[in-house]
């Protein structure tokens, strides 16, 4: 059951690509972070920035590479995270979740702009977690244990308790989680030091249920999770494919890049049945803040301390760091009426209300060399609002039993403020700016399926997609001179999108199958230009996307096969001359072949239920930007094959023990890099590019005992 439709309804009766994927067999393989949850969904990309929490999704290949604002949003049941503007660095600061309470995820593959609005261009991934139980006490507790290769020991700890209140009438669940993650790379240079990337992660969730009568149903959640790592998981490489600094997981510092990541979540969500339509209400509030430290390489510290004293910087300096923060507090009330299921029509409409305000403060610095102390260069100080109001709704009609047709639209609106304050010796605006903006956008979709059995569903889909436009710094804002193509504004970009697929149940339900085809056509794409001290975004050019995906399952009583597979083409239409891209250029993080096949034995020993499996994931190459683009460099990222094995037994009295290893032949290869404005305007000046490693060989064992 999945509420890809806002309406619960099983997977393979939804006209579009939708996954999902267990809790529980996400603890069996031993995934810890959500670069591990999406490995092993063909089509899906986490393009990490540095390690947990940095970095950005992407789904059927709807990427610039460094993105201005997410093309996939992702939600906590009903509750969007995360910012939805450049300057709140949504793009770069992801919310990563532990398994806090979660019971599935679910992939939904597409534009979902008519039914969650902006942001949602390649698709949307959904966190459900579990509700209270109103009938009785239950819960867990379980923890993991793991050694990786070159890193050393993980461990976690995970319990949930819920009760009843009041029999029947109220609910408490709490959950807690506390994560402890090895480092494998090692930070030499100045600041030497051996797992500099290891991360603790810990969070709590309560969630009170209460149902005062039959047809009501009031929720109120609290959460919290906070991610502090010791630095990025990042090795130093050059264009050329080749590590710089001694190894490939290796990265030379000269000041430490410690981050932090801290999520507080209030949700209030209220049911009722009118028994014609239900009622949804929902209010959230949330305080999102990223704090992260970036070194800069020596070539870049060398050519500052030669020109600084041309800018009255005349002490020489022993490193170059920025040290950032971006705080986004973040408030959405989403009113819902969902009728029920007819004989002609179901439709359902709702009205969306979201304010979010961002504040960034941005500094870069440097360590002197003797005597001791720090030297500004730059302090930045931005203020951003964001105000979105919009109505949605959709309609189905029953043309007959096994003929639908639905059809939905939103109409959007906001409106956007922007100030800055920057000060120092480098500062391209001394004394800010004030700007603001007002926009429109509407999305649409259009849907037909066709279902001759019970057991075969056909559909054809047509959707939209859009990213708000927004605001950004004036054209004099530069230490060198203006930028000919900056202007104070730029517009949204969105996309049209036409899926055509099949889904269906063969051998008495035991084997299952899927295939969609798509054909995407992005308008206006957002795109950075990098000059020293001028970073601007441009609507430049078209790009096309086209693609297959396929997934298939088979279980019996002893025996599980699952196979998905994704074909994607992805590439540029006219192209952006004035940035050095190339018409037919692939896009970033686009794989052209990607796709996992697992397989499971379960069997019976000693009276206990027990299991093996082995997973194969892979994907052909992909590019980590535009070749020639003039101010981002590309770096080509190898295919790869992962093999995972696992096996486990459910012991008497609900407890549940799995063994894992995972990239089992300790495959070594480039999988994603630091896709940053400042790293990549290092690198085409000769800086190094930031490179994140496949995480090597590494054997756990998790338990998890129910109760």
């Amino acid at each position: 059951m999945v509420t890809a439709n806002r309406r619960r309804e099983p997977q393979r009766e939804v006209p579009m690509h939708v996954d999902t994927v267990q809790a529980a067999t996400l603890q069996q393989l031993g995934a810890k972070n959500l670069n591990d949850y999406v490995s092993y969904q063909p089509g899906v990309f986490f393009a990490s920035a540095g390690g947990a929490g940095e970095g950005e999704l992407v789904m059927r290949g709807v990427s610039t590479g460094n993105q201005t604002s997410p093309t996939v949003s992702l939600y906590i049941d009903d509750v969007p995270v995360g910012g939805s503007t450049v300057y709140a660095a949504s793009a770069t600061f992801l919310f990563d979740p532990a398994l806090l309470d979660l019971d599935h995820i679910e992939f939904l593959y597409g534009p979902q702009g008519t039914l969650y609005g902006a942001g949602s261009m390649g698709g949307l991934v959904k966190y459900v977690t579990v509700k209270p139980d109103l009938s009785g006490v239950s819960g867990d507790v379980g923890g993991d244990i793991s050694n990786t290769n070159r890193g050393g020991t993980s461990y976690s700890e995970h319990a949930s308790i819920s009760f009843p209140l009041v029999k029947d009438k109220a609910a408490l669940r709490i959950s807690v989680v506390d994560q402890h993650t090895t480092g494998v790379y090692r930070a030499i240079g100045e600041t030497p030091a051996g797992g500099a990337d290891r991360t603790h992660t810990k969070g709590a969730r309560v969630q009170l249920e209460v149902d005062p009568i039959d047809k009501l149903t009031l929720n109120v959640t609290a959460m919290a999770q906070k991610i502090m790592a010791d630095g990025l998981s990042m090795g130093d490489f050059n264009l050329q494919g080749q590590p710089i600094s001694g190894g490939p997981y290796n990265r030379a510092l000269n000041h430490r890049e410690p981050f932090t990541q801290t999520l507080q979540l209030y949700s209030f969500h209220a049911g009722y049945d009118f028994n014609w339509a239900t009622l949804d209400w929902i209010s959230s509030y949330q305080n999102f803040v990223n704090h992260s430290v970036q070194d800069y390489p020596d070539s870049f510290l060398n050519l500052l301390n030669q020109v600084g004293p041309l800018f009255g910087v005349n002490q020489t300096l022993s490193s170059l760091y920025v040290d950032s923060q971006y705080s986004v507090h973040k408030s959405s009330q989403e009113i819902r009426f969902t009728s029920r299921k007819n004989e002609n029509f179901d439709w359902l409409f709702g009205l969306w209300l979201n304010r979010e305000n961002v504040w960034e403060q941005y500094t870069l610095q440097g360590d002197n060399a003797p005597p001791p102390g720090v030297t500004p260069l730059i302090h930045q100080y931005v203020n951003a609002s964001f105000k979105e109001y919009a109505g949605y709704g959709d309609v189905t009609w029953h043309a007959n039993p096994t003929l639908d047709l639905t059809v939905g639209a939103r109409a959007s609106g906001n409106s956007q403020h922007l100030s800055n304050f920057e000060d120092g010796p480098f500062a391209g605006s001394p004394g800010g700016f004030r700007e603001h903006m007002n926009s429109q956008d509407v999305t649409k979709m259009i849907t037909l399926t066709w279902r001759p059995t019970d057991k075969d569903s056909f559909y054809m889909r047509a959707s939209t997609g859009y990213r708000p436009g927004g605001l950004q710094a004036p054209l004099q804002s530069t230490l060198l001179v203006p930028n000919p193509n900056a202007t104070s504004t730029f517009g949204s970009d969105d996309l049209d999108s036409y899926e055509l697929g099949y889904k269906g149940s063969y051998l008495d339900r035991h084997l299952n199958v899927g295939i969609d085809g798509y054909d995407i056509e992005w308008h206006h794409m957002q795109l950075f230009t990098y000059t020293l001290g001028n970073t601007i975004i441009q609507n430049a050019g078209d790009a096309r996307i086209k693609g297959i995906e396929i997934q298939g399952s088979y279980s019996n009583h002893s025996w599980e096969f699952g196979a998905s597979g994704a074909y994607t083409d992805a590439f540029t239409d006219n192209g952006a001359p004035q940035l050095g891209i190339q018409p037919d250029a692939p896009l970033p993080y686009s794989a052209r072949w990607a796709g996992t096949v697992s397989g499971k034995y379960k069997f019976v020993v000693a009276g206990t239920n027990a299991y093996v499996g082995a997973v194969v994931r892979g994907s052909s190459h992909r590019n980590a930007g535009f070749d020639g683009d003039v101010s981002d460099p590309n770096f080509k990222l190898p295919g790869f094959m992962f093999l995972d094995f696992n096996m486990g037994v459910n012991l008497r009295g609900g407890a549940n023990v799995d063994l894992y290893v995972r990239n089992a032949l300790n495959r070594r290869v480039p999988i994603g890099t630091l896709n940053d404005e400042a790293v990549n305007f290092l690198a085409s000046v000769g800086g190094p590019m930031l490179v994140q490693m496949s995480t090597p060989r590494t054997v756990g064992v998790a338990f998890n005992v129910l109760f």
